[in-house]
């Protein structure tokens, strides 16, 4: 928010960081285009995922502008959440439903109140934090429009429309936030819902599919005159739609509504078999009653995602494998999804952590690490089963795009608005001027891409400078050397360029340990030798390291459904009509893995794309490449 003075009075003018910019660079360009704008107030929602790179972003602009008022909301700011609360980058908060109080915070700094005295606020008082607790009363939902629809918020660049058509909950899961702001629920009017819906299903809307951010949908009043109104649109604009769902709720009519209205994909929330388990989280439901409403999803052609937590308070190893046993005999899920536990901030098990007996994080994804009835020792066991039991691997990753060429994608730095890819051969030219301007236009993820001469304290350095101007980001490191890369020189770069204590990493702990890095993702070409045999000896040397990517230009069709995956496919430029046989006889082998074979050319790549997965080029990011 910027200030200007009117009529002798300073006015704050709000402003929301673009999709366009938010969504697209790593910590630095978000920075530096906070900056340029010299805000006077600057707000942060903050969630699990994205609370620590905002509060590093919060440090980044109070350095650059001093003066800025920084106010943080959303479900991380809670009272018993002191560490945000206290980071000295903080100024005031509010908890809660931010629309109700957030123009009394911004009034009551500009005529240097005391914010503290607005209910469920919070502001610093030199080094102390003034918190009011006091409840708040909740806000209107008929007081302002969806954001869609005056273009505040634009749909996702995969076209993807997120639309909240309740707050509230009307369950009481104890290891949930959602319902601990106010009692019972709250609902859009059904105008606003109507109004969103026109936008969303016009043909000029640029959305592509929607996704119900309801808790439970299917437990809101009215929920069929909205699947009605959808399914009556679709003859204008058929988008898919996404939704969870309390599948132990539904008949067979709900389904066959939900199907009308285009649900391609639910989640369901089935957490445990464990009556105890279930008790003590407070859910209530049958399994076998969800296990019937998964099947009439499912036999309606639509996707379910079921969910299971591992942690839970009076759960146990057995108790784990039962539930997970349940789920192949009753085949309730297409997809299983397994969580472990998050002690959030402001939840009931987090209030009870200690008489739970429930030892956690401190630091988000908050995840817990032991109860009195599940060792710490047995987390990744379980959830090694439950790979092992559906067919599944929690710590895919897939390998980095390697296009490299093609009309369109390769940019000039001096008219690249941001980079996300830079191909650099290190033996040609000093680089480190040009990373300098690299920095803040590079995206999240970003890609270094070496060729040439290994130089190996210049990568480092490279790395080193790239990270800790944007510690956040996700980064691919391509290396492509005629000589193979020593195994300790990859080692070193991970060492040097990747924090283990990031987001991102810690999220994968449970599985991994401590020491986890997937931040940061090596990547190694070889020239393909044609043979299994030596394939096999150089996947063994590199396979715990990086990504292994055999390349070929081969176009005889015996020796393509011969290669391992990941692959790299360097076909000369050509016509479309050229190449689609020859990707469609690769898509009846690997098309199991289709991200796992790649293209150097861009007009390859997203052939194969549409091909394989039916992505629309305009739903990515396009790609700029960095030539140096």
């Amino acid at each position: 928010m910027s200030a200007l003075e009117v009529a002798g009075r300073t006015a704050l003018v709000p402003e929301a960081l673009h999709s366009s910019v938010a969504d697209v660079f790593a910590d630095r360009g978000l920075l530096e285009k906070i900056v340029e704008n010299k805000p006077a107030v600057v707000a942060f929602t903050l969630y699990v995922w994205n609370v620590e790179r905002s509060l590093f972003l919060a440090s980044g602009i109070k350095r650059n502008l001093p003066g800025v008022f920084v106010i943080v909301g959303g479900p991380e700011v809670t009272p018993d959440n002191r560490w945000v609360l206290e980071h000295p980058a903080v100024d005031a908060g509010i908890f809660g439903e931010g629309e109700s109080r957030i123009a009394s915070v911004l009034e009551a700094l500009i005529n240097k109140s005391e914010i503290r005295s607005i209910p469920a606020c919070f502001a610093k008082d030199g080094d102390n934090v003034a918190v009011n607790t006091h409840h708040a009363a909740s806000w209107n939902l008929a007081a302002c429009q969806y954001p869609y629809l005056d273009g505040r918020i634009s749909p996702a660049q995969d076209g993807t429309l997120f639309l909240e058509t309740v707050r509230g909950c009307p369950f009481q899961c104890r290891y949930c936030y959602y319902h601990k702001t106010f009692a019972g629920m709250r609902f859009h009017p059904a105008n606003s819902i109507e109004k969103v819906l026109d936008f969303a299903y016009s043909r000029d809307s640029g959305v592509r599919e929607i996704y119900l951010m309801d808790p439970t949908f299917n437990a809101r009043k009215g929920f069929r005159d909205i699947l009605t109104s959808m399914a009556a649109r679709r003859q204008c604009n058929d988008l898919a739609l996404h939704t969870e769902l309390r599948s132990d709720l539904l008949n067979i009519d709900d389904v066959r509504l939900l199907g009308e209205a285009g649900l391609k994909s639910a989640e369901v929330g089935l957490q445990t078999v464990n009556p105890e388990a279930l008790a003590l989280a407070g859910r209530t439901g049958d399994p076998d009653k969800i296990a019937a409403g998964v099947h009439l999803l499912k036999n309606a052609g639509i996707d379910v995602t079921t969910g299971i937590i591992l942690g839970l308070p009076g759960d146990t190893p057995d108790g784990f494998k039962r539930t997970i046993e349940w789920l192949r005999n009753t085949e309730a899920y297409s997809v299983v999804h397994p969580f472990v536990l998050s002690v959030l901030p402001g939840t009931d098990f987090r209030s009870r952590a200690s008489e739970l007996h429930l030892a956690y994080d401190l630091r988000p994804p908050y995840y817990v690490r032991s109860t009195s009835a599940f060792p710490e020792k047995e987390f990744q066991p379980a959830l090694v089963a439950c790979e092992d039991a559906f067919g599944m691997e929690l710590d895919y990753i897939p390998p980095p795009s390697l296009v490299d060429r093609g009309s369109g994608v390769v940019v000039d730095m001096n008219h690249a608005g941001y980079i996300s890819k830079w191909i650099v051969d290190i033996g040609t030219r000093e680089p480190f001027k040009a990373l300098a301007q690299v920095i803040p236009r590079a995206t999240d993820p970003f890609t270094f891409w070496f060729k040439g001469v290994c130089k190996e304290d210049v990568i480092l350095s490279m790395l080193e400078r790239f990270t800790l101007a944007n510690p956040h980001a996700v980064v691919h490191v391509v290396l492509e050397f005629s000589d193979a890369p020593r195994t300790d020189f990859l080692r070193d770069i991970v060492k040097n360029a990747a924090n283990p204590e990031i987001f991102m990493n810690r999220s994968y702990r449970p599985l991994f340990g401590d020491a986890v890095v997937v931040s940061l993702q090596l990547t190694v070409i070889f020239r393909d030798p044609g043979s299994g045999r030596a394939r096999k000896e150089v996947g063994r040397t590199y396979e715990s390291l990086a990504f292994v990517v055999w390349e070929t230009a081969e176009t005889n069709e015996a020796y393509l459904s011969t290669l391992d995956l990941p692959c790299l496919i360097s076909w000369p430029r050509g016509k479309e009509s050229d190449y689609e046989p020859l990707m469609r006889l690769i898509a009846e082998v690997f098309g199991n893995h289709p991200e796992e074979v790649l293209f150097r050319d861009e007009s390859h790549s997203r052939l194969w794309a549409s091909l394989t997965r039916q992505i629309d080029p305009k739903a990515r990011l396009p790609e700029k490449i960095l030539h140096f």
